[in-house]
Parts: structure tokens; sequence; C-alpha cells
């Protein structure tokens, strides 16, 4: 592993910003090539041309993040100079939400503005701050999308806006004209994609079949999944019995699974597709099992199955001045505003962006804990102020 050599920052110069990133200088294993920096922004009155500076509220850690920062993942890092001496680095993180502090003249921004990445990969959103460009890589979130309903969306709703209630809103919407009383199928259904299938489907009036793995706390996983709005919990291991599968479909009383989502892959995912009808399609997102999805040719043939894939990052690639972009994002906020739509639970790491900061070796500890998802379940950075 390559050394780090770098300058601790113990005051920021005058009128700078004293600033904390995760950066790593290679790729590697996320805990062991991460490194929080120490350095300087600024000054803050030297913004020029549509620069805006940004301190950061709240990131997500994602598992595609993680891939990114191992160097597997399509979406390649962007290393600078500037964060760590004589070395490039990338900072790590892609999705997040951050407030707009200062702004240059042609950003089009003003303080307290809340933004979010345009894309993957424009720059990493673990860091107390950030210096952005903002005509090409954030996009402002008004705030009359964040009121107006029963509860206040907070910074962590927005931060994860962009990856999973997109990719489910996307799906619902994008491979078949679904109809109130149809039905849609999915593994990974406790996964963050998952549970915004189920409150997004609930409101388009579309029921669900949810298939997670086998667990000890099957019982009150199911119950969980059945208060967002599921209406059937299944485990995939229990897919195998065609009695199982006839009773899921007689409880619905569906008149066509239309509609399949896949994340894990294999066997599971075969499984999974006896549920369902006659021209279906069954949409892939995701491999975590890491083992291929192979479909016999009765289901092509017989069955009418279409097989697609969808990849949230090439949506907007290929959708960048779409106004459906918008849209999508206005309504799964809203829905949370009135208390339609909540979030997957998410293990809070604290991280001050302001004085007093943390020292850089226990700020990098909290980092490398929430990459390793040492404390279970998904990991988010809230920067307090």
């Amino acid at each position: 592993m390559a050394a780090f050599r770098t300058q601790t920052v113990r005051h920021a110069s005058s009128g700078a910003v004293r600033a904390q990133s995760a950066v790593f200088i290679e790729t590697g294993e996320p805990s062991k090539v991460l490194r929080v920096v120490d350095h300087e922004i600024g000054p803050a009155d030297a913004l020029t041309g549509t620069q805006a500076l940004i301190r950061m509220l709240a990131a997500p850690v994602n598992p595609s993040d993680l891939n990114q920062i191992e160097g597997v993942y399509p979406v390649k890092p962007r290393f600078a100079s500037g964060l760590v001496q004589g070395q490039l680095a990338a900072v790590g993180g892609n999705e997040g939400v951050g407030e707009v502090l200062v702004s240059g003249p042609e950003s089009g921004l003003c303080a307290g503005d809340w933004v979010v990445p345009r894309s993957s990969g424009v720059f990493g959103t673990w860091a107390t701050h950030v210096v952005v460009a903002s005509d090409d890589a954030v996009v402002r979130i008004p705030h009359d999308w964040l009121r107006g309903g029963n509860v206040a969306v907070q910074a962590l709703d927005v931060a994860t806006v962009k990856v999973n209630p997109s990719t489910a809103y996307r799906m619902l919407r994008d491979f078949c004209q679904l109809r109130p009383g149809d039905c849609v199928v999915q593994n990974g259904a406790n996964s963050g994609v998952g549970r915004a299938v189920i409150q997004l489907a609930r409101e388009m009036g579309v029921r669900t079949i949810n298939v997670v793995r086998r667990r000890d706390d099957f019982d009150s996983l199911a119950a969980e999944l059945e208060q967002l709005g599921a209406d059937a919990v299944v485990m995939d291991s229990e897919l195998a019995d065609s009695a199982v599968r006839d009773r899921i479909l007689r409880q619905l009383d569906s008149p066509a699974v239309r509609l399949g989502f896949n994340c894990v892959g294999g066997r599971p995912t075969l499984l999974m597709t006896r549920l369902l009808s006659q021209g279906a399609t069954l949409v892939s997102y995701g491999a975590m099992a890491r083992q291929p999805l192979t479909l016999p040719t009765s289901l092509l043939l017989f069955g009418d199955l279409r097989a697609r894939g969808f990849w949230m990052n090439r949506w907007y690639a290929d959708n960048i001045d779409s106004p459906e972009r918008s849209t999508m994002w206005e309504h799964i906020l809203r829905l949370t505003a009135a208390s339609k739509f909540v979030a997957q639970p998410m293990v809070k790491v604290e991280w001050p962006a302001c004085a007093p900061m943390l020292p850089a070796e226990i700020a990098e500890s909290r980092v490398r804990e929430a990459v390793a998802w040492s404390s279970g379940g998904k990991h988010a950075f809230v920067f307090s102020s």
C-alpha cells in the first residue's frame, strides 16, 4: 500500500475554511486505503465564476461507493492534486446533500441552498466541505419540495434520494405500464431499493410480493416490511415449493405478476421467476450473490419472459437534461414530507464539520467503521455543525 505524505492543518489561514476529507491514493480494500486528511479551502471570498463552497450535511455509504474504491466499479474515482502532499488523491462517496455557504457571481446558487451531486464521480461526498463548479457538478433542491407535509424532511432523506428511491421509481415506470391491482415480485426486499419499491408501489395501487433470504428474524422483518405496505413476504428457499407459490398468488388474488426485480442473481432469482406471469419482464439491477443468472429456454420460449437490465447511473447519463429527473425527486421528497415514504434504516456516523473538529485519526476510525459496516446495516455520515 502506498504511503500518505500529509501536512496537518492546525488552524485555517485568514479567510480560509478548515475541512476534512476521506481520501485514497490507490484503489483497494476501503478499510485499508482510506485516510482522513485535514486541509484548507479558500479563502471563500475568492470564489469565481460558477464556483460554490458547500458544507456537506449528509452522505451515505453505498455498496457502489465501496466498489469504486476497490477499483471494480464502472464509474472510476476522480484523482486530483491538492489534498495529499505530492500525490493524487480521490475523495470517497458519490451521493449526499450539502448546503451552499458562498457562491461565485455566475453560479446561480445562493447561500442556504441545498444541492446534490449531478452525477456519480463528479466529486467525492465524504468530506466536510467541497468546492465545485455549480453549473456541471450539482443540482439545487427547491426548499418547497421539503415542506408542506406532516414531517420535516431531513438532510439524510435528501442525501439518499438519488440512488435507491430513484431506482425503484424508474423500474416501476419504465418497463411496463402497471395498473392498480397489478402485482410485482422482487428479491432483496429489505434493501434500500426493495423498501422503496414497496412504498412507491403502494402509492400506485400496485401489490408486491417480497422475497428475502432465510433468516432467524424473518417474522420481525416481515412485519416491518408489511408496515411499509408489503402485501406478501416470503423466504427465497420457500419458492421451490409450488404449494407456497400457489398460496401467495391466491392470497393476493392478482390478475398478473407483470414485473420482477432482481438484485441477487443465481438460483434464488430463478425460483422467483416462477411467480411471473406470461409475458412478464424481469429487471436485474444488482447481483449481490455474485452468481450468474441462468434462465431456462422454456421461460423465454413458452413464458415469453423479457429479461432487462437497469443501472441508475446510465439513466442519469441518458437523461441529463430531462425534466423527468426533477419530477422524480420532487415526487419522492413530497411523499416523504407527507409521511408516505421513509428511507431505509441507517447507522448515523457523526462527523463534525465545524470547530471543534475531530482529530483526523478519530475521524478516520469512524470512516473505517462505516465502510466495514461493522455495526450492521447501512451507514451514513452526518456532518454536524
